[in-house]
């Protein structure tokens, strides 16, 4: 330790006030709805070598402190002072940008000629190309179909605009104006962290200041590695899903398999799928990537909320992560909906430690954050112009925990995002919400419930209107509950619910609705933890009077029969009735982990040890073809009765591989 603990506190606290003013600065002079309401912007101070060593938890999003600027400093070249980059490609920066919305801009700090810091800014904005009004579009093949590639270049050098990419940037948005206004606003940004971290190097010496930062992210890695001394050593994995690729019915798997020893975690995802032929890929380099890492970030901070929180946090974090695979996959995949593996991997990593610790680790939330996106014409900024905003960010609820129930409408993996004020929205955009709410019966039931479900219900006022989502999830497969909970229900989309021309839709991708249409989108809900038969009734009794709970499923998931009071309009616990219910409810059991009845029914098909075979089968095979040999195999295997085994899987391989070689040219065949 460089520092005495006093000052070093002293230090901690200043750089904290830097970066936490920079979110300020992003904050109230962008100009989207989707980085002002919903929060979807972040701030930071980095290294000379690219690590963050100071990163708020108390503005913006939280998932990015264990990335580094590094390769994206390499790339952009010399910079000196005044110089400020500007990118949003992942395959050339490691994954610090994670898909091509998301703009990182970053700037050198210097005393007295030698860079001491970066100050560093990214934020989510409208529109940059690509196939689908906001750029993301889950069907898309490639990167190139996302939009603009922006390599690390220098927006600004010397402290002067660099005119051909702010030209460049406006060409290929269609709404340049307001990516711009959010651009500038992390521009001002990172000039408010030079300033004031120039500021404090005057007060305290460039000397204390570097040590500061040297000695946080050792306290930061000190303090993860002291709790993760505390997790039995051991060998714990997972599984979880996607529901589909969108581009046919195949489930896509995330497998983990958590080693912990000696006061270090290794992460593997080698069983893992291989990349997706869609945008359901995340560029990591096969680092330590905070999307990655996630649910154990979360872990480690919530277990200590006094550790400093920077990159320090996930040097005793080591990852396997195979090329070729969907948290490693080659150029040119696609990315666009990276954020659904991240909130995946967060339930798979959470679940993988359940196993260790089964009284620290929630249920799985919602496990989604879909960005609902509406695009109208714009008449009067002339032909072909187009207004563009977020309705909300759907998350839905978290997942129940040893010591309080799941939090109501937000997952604990999307905690960072703000909910869009509907009075905001309406102003911004031509739309009409009918109804944005809380669901009954939809938490998970357990000791702990999960979090209620969201219904967020607008009306289409606009003709040529055109609505947009990415990362709808959890459809098919409920989030699960644990130590005895109950899973939550899954999502849904329906057109125009209560009315003749009611009708489900599938998750959305690119839906143009008729003015007058109604778009109900349904969130799922968080898993329970604890077995529902042990929570208090009375419990039970205020979530009926509150209208979150029916007394029919009070008495179907907790055994709790409610009878009218001596009033005859309030509600009372019959506590012999609940007692002889609970009793006979009680011979039923429960699993240590309920998976829901759609993952319980395709394990009983395809079993993990298939699913493992296939995955290391497919990873015999170049990148791009994998995910088309995953799909084959389930083709042929679609009627085929289970429980199939890893011999199956290898049969059929072996049948499309003699397929896939057998020419009279001498050519390779493709199936």
């Amino acid at each position: 330790m460089r520092t005495d603990p006093a000052t070093l506190e002293i230090l901690r606290s200043h750089f904290n006030a830097i970066a936490v003013g920079m979110g300020h600065v992003v904050e109230r002079t962008s100009f989207t709805t989707f980085v002002k309401e919903s929060a979807d912007f972040a701030t930071a101070l980095a290294t000379p070598s690219g690590e963050f060593y100071v990163y708020p938890k108390t503005v913006g999003v939280t998932i990015f402190l264990g990335l580094s600027l590094q390769r994206a400093v390499e790339e952009a070249g010399g910079l000196e002072p005044g110089d400020i980059v500007i990118t949003n490609d992942p395959y050339t920066t490691d994954g610090l940008a994670t898909h091509l919305p998301d703009v990182h801009v970053f700037k050198p700090i210097f005393a007295d000629g030698e860079l001491i810091s970066y100050a560093w800014a990214f934020a989510h904005i409208s529109d940059v190309g690509g196939l689908v009004p906001s750029s993301i579009s889950p069907q898309a093949t490639d990167i190139h179909q996302e939009g603009l590639r922006i390599p690390p270049v220098k927006l600004y050098r010397a402290g002067r605009p660099n005119p051909d990419v702010h030209r460049l940037l406006a060409a290929n948005s269609r709404v340049p104006h307001l990516n711009l206004g959010d651009i500038n606003a992390l521009v001002a940004a990172v000039n408010t962290g030079e300033a004031r971290l120039g500021a404090m190097v005057r007060k305290f010496g460039a000397a204390a200041v570097k040590d500061g930062m040297a000695d946080l992210m050792e306290q930061a890695e000190a303090r993860a590695r002291r709790i993760i001394e505390r997790i039995p050593d051991g060998v714990y994995s997972f599984a979880d899903y996607l529901d589909d690729d969108m581009s046919g019915d195949t489930p896509i798997r995330l497998a983990v398999d958590v080693t912990v020893s000696g006061g270090e975690i290794t992460i593997d995802f080698s069983r893992c799928d291989p990349q997706a032929r869609t945008a359901f890929n995340l560029v990591t380099g096969g680092k330590p990537h905070s999307f990655l890492l996630q649910g154990l970030i979360n872990y480690l901070i919530s277990s200590d909320p006094h550790m400093p929180v920077n990159g320090g946090i996930v040097h005793p974090i080591k990852v396997v992560a195979p090329k070729g695979t969907l948290v490693n996959p080659e150029y040119p995949a696609a990315v666009g909906i990276r954020h659904t593996i991240t909130m995946r991997l967060y339930n798979a990593v959470l679940g993988a430690l359940a196993k260790a610790l089964p009284e620290e680790i929630p249920a799985a939330g919602a496990g989604q954050a879909a960005i609902v996106v509406l695009s109208t014409p714009n008449e009067e900024a002339g032909a072909g112009a187009r207004r563009m905003a977020v309705v909300e960010p759907m998350g839905g609820g978290g997942g129940g925990q040893a010591d309080m129930d799941g939090v109501d409408g937000i997952d604990h993996a999307s905690g960072f995002l703000k909910n869009t004020p509907i009075e905001s929205l309406e102003q911004h955009i031509d739309i009409l919400v009918h109804r944005y709410e809380l669901m009954p019966d939809t938490a998970g039931a357990g000791l702990r419930r999960g979090g209620h479900a969201v219904r967020l219900d607008f009306e289409i006022v606009r003709p040529d209107s055109i609505v947009t989502a990415r990362g709808m999830e959890r459809m098919r497969f409920q989030p699960w509950g644990l130590a005895g909970g109950r899973a939550g229900v899954s999502g849904s989309v329906v057109l125009n619910p209560g009315r003749p021309d009611e009708r489900p839709l599938p998750k959305i991708s690119v839906l143009r609705p008729e003015v007058g249409d109604v778009v109900s989108i349904r969130s799922p809900s968080g898993g329970g933890w604890g077995n529902p038969l042990e929570r208090p009734p009375e419990l039970v009794l205020a979530e009926v009077e509150s209208g979150l709970l029916s007394r029919r499923a009070a008495e179907e998931l907790y055994g709790v029969v409610l009878v009218p009071g001596p009033d005859g309009r309030s509600l009372r616990v019959d506590e012999a009735r609940t007692k002889a219910l609970r009793e006979t409810l009680a011979a039923n059991g429960r699993p240590f982990i309920d998976f829901g009845p759609a993952r319980e029914a395709y394990e009983a098909k395809w079993t993990p040890e298939a699913s493992d075979e296939l995955a290391r089968l497919a990873h015999t095979l170049p990148a791009v073809h994998r995910w088309m040999y995953k799909q084959l195999v389930h083709d042929r295997l679609r009627d085929a009765e289970g429980p199939l085994g890893p011999e199956d899987i290898k049969r059929v391989w072996d049948a499309l591989m003699h397929r896939s070689t057998k020419t009279t040219t001498g050519d390779v065949q493709q199936p």
